[in-house]
């Protein structure tokens, strides 16, 4: 009750201040972004970019966009790792404070840099995210709460300069009052091994019986954790029952620190949980946690199909709260209807601006702001951030679904075009082309042609590959392509390690697959001057019949 008194305090001083602001800001969209705009261009105005592009001479968005370029994260790359080795502001008069690490379209990881004002940004929508969960359903928050999260930190840079996750850095620093009411420290996010960390939250979260609310960015991680439950259950009952764990001597030890006090030993949940697992060929989370209320995760997009999963597994007494647009460069929306999903774009925090997918792919670079959006189109984003993020494009569609106050609200489609983003991995069409590439070196071949789709509902990649060789080197070959994808991307060897993708499939094409393709493309309406091949597609968007070109099928 305490607890809950408290937690209750924390949402209303953390939240309420900021949620009248931006529903106020939501009724002046253009005044709230040329604030943005001015207020990111003058306070880097004499930095190596700043100068470069001409910042302190804009008055005006027309300024900008003739200013400065539309850039890729490849195009910062040397202004960020000249910043990061020697200090000077060549993007931001403030020093980055850590780096968001994620996958690039190069077998080098992207170094998102952010600011410490950038941290306190994004401190603010975790806290204004939760408000707003908490008005959705106050129940929701009346017991434990299970949010998964990424390690705050993954390692330093030689000048100490932290990088890894920004929102594990939060989870990692949430107020006291805040932090009493989760279950999962922040500790166990930072074992490596991801068996023996999803051993350690399922051994935390299957103890406690009235968790009410559950967080995690992938439905997919969901739907893996409860299968592992089911595997790990007989294990971790016995463990429960006695108040132990044991896989602790196996823990790092700031890991198996944040365990001490937390194992205590429950017969009676123990009983009830011998009885779920009995009774149930598969236990579900309504099963083992009946007084689960809210689920907040990604919806839309590819994750789409995991959340229908998702939602066959849960209580009838929980729903499925849309987590919102949120990439490791910033927080694009916040989720301002719990039933619909909408999201208001963080529009006085970040500089928006948006084009047409179909106008980007013929080269135009001219973009709409956040106020000319019409509803029902889709767009790609360009985003403007404080910590250096000049026009990025960051390849991803969002939709526009409606308004809120003068604000058109957004949620996110997909990735673009070259990229698939099944389970978390971000796998670039780059990855695919060196990785097919490393085995053509190793096997000595060189493909006529090859086509990798990402299937959704069978959370697997298949590449066709046509290519004259024996049937039983495919295997040889699969392994060779999936330890190079590995290497390339380390989210694909994560979500391969902990089991969230499934294996790759390699599948040899009939002589001829190849050109049938382009012949298809061409009469679906692509140019035949302009055709370009795109090697990393979703199966759900690839409407050519490859199973009859499959050999032997």
């Amino acid at each position: 009750m305490i607890a809950n008194l408290l937690f209750s305090a924390g949402m209303l001083a953390q939240g309420l201040g900021p949620w009248r602001h931006l529903r106020k800001v939501a009724e002046a969209p253009i005044a709230a972004q040329s604030k943005v705009l001015k207020e990111i261009l003058g306070a880097n105005r004499e930095t190596t970019y700043g100068r470069e592009c001409n910042f302190s001479s804009i008055a005006s968005y027309t300024d900008y966009a003739r200013n400065v370029p539309i850039v890729s994260h490849e195009d910062l790359r040397l202004y960020i790792e000249e910043q990061l080795h020697t200090g000077v502001q060549t993007l931001t008069d403030a020093s980055p404070v850590m780096y968001a690490r994620t996958s690039g379209t190069t077998g080098e990881p992207k170094y998102v840099p952010l600011i410490e004002d950038e941290l306190r940004r994004q401190k603010r929508h975790m806290a204004l995210l939760t408000y707003l969960q908490y008005n959705f359903d106050r129940r929701a928050f009346e017991g434990k709460l299970w949010a998964m999260s990424a390690p705050a930190e993954e390692g330093r840079f030689e000048n100490g300069v932290p990088y890894g996750s920004a929102s594990g850095f939060l989870y990692a620093h949430m107020p006291r009052a805040v932090a009493e009411k989760f279950l999962i420290p922040a500790e166990v996010f930072s074992i490596g091994n991801s068996e023996l960390k999803y051993r350690t939250v399922l051994r935390l979260a299957l103890s406690e019986r009235n968790i009410t609310y559950l967080n995690a960015a992938n439905p997919t991680t969901l739907v893996r954790l409860c299968a592992l439950a089911n595997d790990y259950g007989p294990d971790l009952v016995a463990d429960i029952e006695r108040g132990s764990f044991d896989s602790k001597a196996e823990l790092p030890p700031e890991a198996a620190m944040a365990l001490c006090g937390r194992l205590r030993a429950d017969p009676v949940r123990a009983r009830e949980l011998r009885e779920i697992f009995g009774r149930a060929q598969s236990a579900t989370f309504g099963d083992l946690w009946p007084s689960l209320r809210m689920v907040s995760t990604w919806t839309g997009g590819n994750c789409s199909v995991a959340a229908e999963k998702l939602r066959t597994l849960l209580p009838d007494s929980a729903a499925i709260v849309e987590l919102g647009y949120l990439s490791s460069e910033f927080r694009g929306s916040l989720t301002v209807d719990g039933k619909t999903g909408e999201g208001l774009p963080t529009l006085q925090d970040y500089f928006f601006e948006f084009i047409e997918p179909e106008n980007w792919e013929t080269g135009s670079r001219e973009c709409r702001q956040l106020h000319e959006l019409e509803p029902g189109r889709d767009y790609y984003v360009i985003i403007t951030t404080p910590s250096g993020l000049y026009r990025y494009f960051i390849n991803d569609i969002v939709r526009v679904t409606g308004r809120f106050g003068m604000t058109p609200t957004i949620r996110f489609v997909q990735k673009g075009k070259g990229v698939t983003n099944i389970t978390g991995e971000k796998l670039y069409e780059s990855h695919v082309v060196e990785a097919v590439a490393v085995a053509g070196r190793q096997f000595g071949f060189q493909p006529d042609f090859y086509l990798m789709l990402g299937d959704v509902k069978e959370q697997a990649y298949r590449l066709y590959l046509e290519l004259n060789a024996e049937a039983e080197m495919v295997r040889s070959v699969a392994d060779c392509i999936e330890h190079a994808l590995s290497g390339l991307n380390d989210e694909y060897h994560s979500k391969r390690e902990s089991g969230r993708l499934m294996p790759l499939q390699v599948l040899l094409m009939q002589a001829g697959a190849g050109e049938a393709y382009r012949a298809h493309c061409i009469r679906q309406g692509q140019r035949e001057g302009q055709f370009k091949m795109v090697a990393l597609q979703y199966a759900s968007e690839c409407d050519f019949p490859f199973e009859s070109f499959v050999r032997g099928g």
